[in-house]
């Protein structure tokens, strides 16, 4: 027979399983109540976004370059200049939903060689989208790949520039990267001869149209405009190429001749006419660029019939940028020197080669040669406006090739523009970029 104290120990233990089993159930059912009513917050996941903070010009901007769009309101944007902390700015929207959308951004105005400190958070997920530091001359980009071609309002209208920017390539230490524009999907130069690449017997045409050159005698040079550069020896040096299709027929196809001159004797030597360039599709139909008196000439004969326009007096080894345009419809000419137009009459006593070559050096037939350096030669089979000369000098007179911009007055609604970018290292190319291609739009008005 079992004792009392055993008794009172059995009782004791079923009381303390109940009480266990009470406050088992007790927990269950608050877990089930908190689960039901107070859901567990799980972490948020990060938005899927690309963004990217780079600086162009005197602008630091920060935009969506693809994936989720992202609530602005909820977006932190963090940026410091130098010692200073900027306030968040309005977003650059395409539609007023207040949502950060591909191609949306917001910008700082930055014209100095200060650190910026980019600072980007997802504050619903608590999650940094993009943090790094930029500083001009030095890192331009960080994050995803910023465009490579933009308007200058960024809304592609037509009344806005295209700028296009060329991006540090990755193991290629590229020392200039030529643009080779195209509207419509077509080149807008017939010939683009930068003179990059170092040869001794060739250059090549990035126009894509196969109008490259060979070389005779003329020494390729580093220290050109913009990149390397010939020198010709006012002997016998001199470059052929087969002659652009807009020289066929003067009578009826504009053109644009554009090239960077340095002479050597042009104030010193004057009696003589020397030959810089020289399109010959016959003794009756041909073009010149020559020296004579202190200037530099441009001549068209069409059908025979001569005309002439000149620059102002030059000087001795000094870069110039010339450009000669030829309206055929208006039967006039006219030629730039460093963006400034010229209509002075020129000498019409000048004398055709005999061979259908595009001749730079001297004339097709080997007479009439050239001293000094040319550099940047570009054909284009239209006028180029006095907008774009300007910004042409503007672009390369330092020479500078990180960016290259097309002005409203070239553009239209309706066309395609895009750009394609060479690097170059002087002794090949890398590998190519193609641009975005941006569609010409009419202006709604009202603010970006």
């Amino acid at each position: 027979m079992r004792s009392k104290d055993d008794v009172r120990g059995i009782y004791a233990s079923l009381e303390l399983l109940d009480t266990l089993l009470l406050l088992g159930v007790a927990v269950v059912a608050f877990g089930v109540i908190t689960a039901t009513l107070l859901p567990i917050p799980f972490p948020s996941n990060p938005p899927h976004v690309d963004l990217s903070a780079y600086i162009r010009g005197d602008y630091v901007f920060i935009e969506h370059m693809g994936g989720e769009s992202l609530s602005f309101n909820t977006t932190q944007v963090s940026v410091s200049i130098g010692d200073e902390s900027k306030p968040k700015p309005p977003l650059y929207e395409r539609n007023s939903n207040n949502l950060w959308e591909c191609g949306e951004y917001v910008q700082y105005f930055y014209n100095t060689t200060d650190l910026v400190s980019v600072l980007v958070i997802d504050t619903v997920s608590n999650c940094i989208l993009l943090e790094g530091n930029l500083r001009r001359g030095e890192t331009s980009w960080i994050g995803a790949p910023p465009p490579i071609l933009v308007s200058s309002l960024r809304t592609n209208t037509v009344d806005e520039d295209l700028i296009c920017y060329a991006l540090p390539i990755q193991g290629f230490d590229a020392n200039t990267f030529i643009y080779r524009w195209k509207r419509n999907g077509v080149s807008i130069a017939q010939l683009l001869m930068p003179f990059d690449t170092q040869s001794l017997s060739s250059t090549r045409d990035y126009s894509g149209n196969g109008f490259n050159g060979n070389v005779y005698g003329a020494t390729w040079v580093s220290s050109g405009v913009v990149g390397g550069a010939y020198c010709f020896d006012g002997v016998d040096n001199h470059i052929l190429a087969s002659l652009p299709t807009v020289f066929n027929n003067l009578s009826a196809n504009n053109f644009t001749i554009s090239l960077w001159v340095r002479s050597d004797d042009i104030a010193t030597n004057t009696s003589v006419e020397k030959c810089l360039l020289e399109a010959y599709d016959g003794e009756e139909n041909f073009v010149q660029l020559f020296q004579y008196e202190s200037a530099i000439h441009f001549g068209v004969c069409v059908d025979g019939d001569k005309k002439a326009v000149k620059t102002p007096d030059l000087q001795d080894n000094t870069w110039y940028h010339i450009v000669a345009t030829w309206c055929a419809t208006g039967d006039s000419l006219t030629i730039y020197v460093d963006a400034e137009a010229s209509t002075l009459g020129g000498s019409r006593d000048y004398q055709s080669g005999n061979n259908v070559y595009l001749s730079l050096g001297e004339k097709t037939d080997g007479n009439n040669s050239f001293s000094g350096y040319l550099d940047e030669i570009c054909i284009y089979p239209f006028v180029r406006s006095p907008e774009q000369i300007n910004q042409d000098y503007l672009d390369t007179k330092d020479g500078l090739t990180d960016h290259r911009t097309i002005v409203a007055r070239e553009t239209t609604l309706g066309e395609n523009w895009s750009c394609t970018i060479i690097p170059n290292d002087s002794s090949q190319d890398g590998e190519v970029v193609e641009s975005e291609i941006l569609t010409i739009i009419s202006y709604s008005g009202g603010a970006p």
